[in-house]
């Protein structure tokens, strides 16, 4: 039933792989609806923990098994949106290159591990401009809409991220958007978490790939001081994750942006009442004040990037236009016993910027949002800063840039449980709560 629901148009997917003689089109619609009905699911921090008990042999196995249930998935989710968004070319190219994964991962068994390593690898970089291809899509669908439902007198053109809690057919798109970046979340995560579970895997060849891959927090970042103690990986979680850090990495990352963007400094950023490098030498003064706690740091250093980025952006337009100096961003890191003592599993992030006005709160979290303002010719919209711009140093800060910083930072702080809420006052500023 499901390889028949979509058929149709799935089939020209796969008409490229029968055609070269790989693996027929219809073996492949058939594995497509078989592994899609296998039940699947988040891991939790203790379940990835839980994976280095297993032997590599088994650990291969089990990342393979998940790999064709997840990608199937995600074809079929894909695939089954309403009013062809499935069908805009962007989105056909991203299905495509799952297609691409199954056929690969059909090659290369896990049976030989270093066909199957190195192939998972190339899975992995194919879908580096992912997030690009969504924009895109995302960005062509609204252009059909609007062309389709032009409007009379000198109303607004038709606004997907407006209209979405009002139409059926958008709320399921934006639905199955949370659910396709929560599936490949998981394989991201997965394929990372268990290669660097190896020790053999932790190599030049594959543990640069892996670095360039990930775009893991510098290694610079992680040394706490000579005296302070080291941070403890397992696989692709940090077990000694201290958020101030990365806080402050993706505020540098942030900063230079918007810096390059302005061509003026940006606000400075407060940590609990002190600068942020003012906080760094009391924490490393006083490392039995931190308390550390496992989590995935390279998911908190999107968070945390996206947010400040929006934080330094509403800011330096706001001082633009007075000609004042910008507010500092202040981070709270909220604990139950003192300030600095860093039970950081709450995050406020404060800015003083512009605000948002209370119609356009709803609208945040949509990822229609973002395509809305570079249409309506926002020069600091978030996609007008392409990955090409090279304002960021890090790969993944820039991926942050495609207009999906916020919803898809919604998903990575779901994914284990947490939540990311904000408030704001028109002309006065927004909090931002993180609750990890």
């Amino acid at each position: 039933a499901a390889a028949a629901a979509v058929g149709g148009s799935l089939s020209s997917s796969c008409a490229s792989v029968e055609g070269a003689g790989l693996l027929g089109g219809n073996w492949m619609l058939r594995h497509i609806a078989e592994n899609s009905q296998q039940p699947f699911s988040k891991y939790s921090l203790e379940e990835l923990l839980r994976l280095q008990e297993l032997s590599p042999t088994e650990r291969l196995l089990h990342l393979d098994n998940v790999l064709h249930v997840g990608i199937s998935k995600i074809v079929l989710l894909l695939q089954d949106l309403p009013l062809g968004f499935g069908s805009r070319g962007p989105i056909r190219e991203v299905i495509q290159d799952y297609v691409q994964d199954l056929r690969d991962l059909h090659d290369n068994p896990p049976e030989d591990p270093n066909r199957f390593k190195k192939c998972i690898l190339e899975i992995f970089a194919r879908h580096r401009g992912m997030l690009g291809q969504i924009a895109r899509g995302l960005r062509d669908f609204q252009h059909e809409i609007g062309e389709g439902f032009e409007p009379i007198a000198d109303l607004n053109s038709t606004s997907l991220a407006d209209i979405c809690e009002f139409v059926p057919a958008v709320q399921k798109i934006e639905r199955t958007l949370d659910d396709f970046f929560t599936i490949r979340t998981t394989l991201r995560l997965l394929i990372a978490h268990c290669l660097q579970l190896n020790p053999e895997d932790r190599g030049a060849e594959i543990g640069f790939a892996m670095h360039e891959l990930m775009q893991r927090i510098p290694d610079s970042l992680r040394q706490e001081g000579a005296s302070g103690p080291q941070v403890r990986h397992v696989g692709a979680i940090c077990l000694d994750t201290r958020p101030s850090l990365i806080l402050i990495e993706a505020y540098r990352h942030a900063q230079f942006m918007v810096q390059r963007r302005f061509n003026r400094s940006p606000p400075e950023l407060m940590v609990n009442g002190r600068t942020a490098r003012e906080f760094l030498v009391e924490g490393l003064e006083q490392p039995s004040l931190d308390t550390h706690f496992p989590y995935v740091d390279i998911h908190l250093y999107f968070v945390f990037f996206e947010v400040l980025k929006n934080a330094l952006l509403t800011s330096m337009r706001k001082a633009s236009r007075s000609g004042a100096e910008p507010s500092p961003v202040h981070a709270s890191l909220i604990t139950g016993t003192s300030l600095m003592s860093e039970n950081e599993r709450t995050v406020k992030i404060t800015d003083y910027g512009e605000g948002i006005n209370r119609d356009d709160m709803r609208k945040v979290w949509s990822y229609f949002h973002s395509t809305v303002n570079e249409q309506r010719g926002d020069p600091l919209s978030h996609t007008a800063m392409s990955e090409e711009d090279g304002a960021a140093p890090s790969r993944l800060a820039r991926a942050g840039n495609r207009g999906l910083g916020l919803a898809v930072s919604r998903v990575l702080v779901r994914y284990f449980g947490g939540e990311i809420d904000l408030h704001s006052i028109p002309r006065k500023g927004t909090d931002v709560y993180i609750y990890l």
